[in-house]
């Protein structure tokens, strides 16, 4: 089950509206729903309890809890006194906190796993473009976690309208994400990150100029290959001296360049704005081996260092 969303009854536990994702599960809606829907569609309707543990003989382990679902008892993470559960419909109060009662427009909800981590996505209001053409969206991703290692995080996603590309993007001068451990007032500290996150315009505006700066720099074949490179392998990468694998990884990022979707707009072929689109689209279409890939980890490391990387570029290049 390469995509790690949890089947319960024969049930994919993802709510969708919108284009159908690349694993066909879930339930299809027709418009972006509100918080009770994506509780509800998207099997989110569970709570999770923190329960003692006791050895085989009957003793009890001290500072140690099951953190487990309340409907089916299927234990999640082992945690200590000090961590407090964040329900799934708290983590959707945060949402409807920060565009207004009523005003929340999800677009996918859903549950990896048995249930150890959940997440939203959202759309902003309002988008923005790069050059004249490139449409690019504004969203809000929270995931929450139902264990020992993931805090809360809730972090601004620009995504490429054109292809749907996520284009992960952590700015060293506005901060594009906010974490929440299970500790102390975790509900209290989702209010503060509330606020925090209302700035939302200053981090996309910020963003609109640093992609602008991508569409205006030129990248010749070879420049584009040296690119592509340090991305998949590292700044002292050669090509020649790459693995098969990583390779052909080039390659088909090379060719996603030439013929991927956006290709076509004015400017973006040739550009390290094309160069850019072109990693964020082998990572979102081309590697999309599961949920979490995409969500949180390889591929989001991915997105990240093609973002670092251009920007490095444009740096040395002034």
């Amino acid at each position: 089950m390469a995509h790690n969303i949890e089947i319960k009854n024969g049930k994919a536990s993802i709510a969708y509206a919108g284009q159908t994702p690349w694993h066909k599960l879930g339930q299809k809606l027709n418009e972006a729903f509100d918080a009770k829907t994506a509780l509800k569609q998207g099997g989110l309707d569970f709570t999770v309890e923190k329960v003692g543990i006791k050895t085989n003989d009957g003793g009890a382990i001290p500072n140690r809890f099951a953190l487990r679902r309340t409907d089916n008892k299927n234990v999640l993470g082992i945690v200590t006194d000090f961590y407090q559960p964040l329900q799934n419909r708290d983590a959707f109060g945060f949402f409807d906190g920060v565009f207004g009662k009523g005003k929340a427009r999800y677009e996918v909800a859903g549950v990896l796993g048995k249930g150890e981590k959940v997440w939203l996505l959202a759309q902003l209001p309002g988008e923005f473009t790069v050059g004249r053409e490139d449409l690019i969206g504004k969203w809000l991703l929270l995931t929450n976690g139902h264990d020992t290692n993931e805090p809360v995080r809730a972090k601004f996603t620009p995504i490429r309208v054109v292809c749907q590309n996520t284009l992960t993007a952590a700015l060293r001068s506005t901060e594009s994400e906010v974490r929440v451990q299970h500790i102390g007032n975790v509900t209290g500290k989702l209010e503060i990150a509330g606020k925090l996150l209302k700035q939302a315009g200053i981090y996309f505006s910020e963003m609109q100029t640093v992609f602008s700066g991508f569409l205006k720099f030129p990248l010749k074949e070879k420049s584009l290959r040296q690119y592509i490179t340090r991305v998949v392998a590292g700044d002292a990468a050669k090509f020649d001296e790459l693995s098969n694998i990583s390779r052909r990884h080039v390659e088909n990022i090379e060719r996603m360049h030439e013929t991927g979707r956006g290709h076509d707009i004015k400017g973006v072929r040739g550009s390290l704005w094309g160069a850019y689109n072109a990693v964020t689209e082998f990572v979102d279409h081309e590697r999309a081996e599961n949920v979490g890939f995409l969500l949180t980890g390889r591929g989001a490391e991915i997105k990240q260092r093609a973002f670092n990387v251009a920007q490095d570029l444009i740096l040395k290049a002034n």
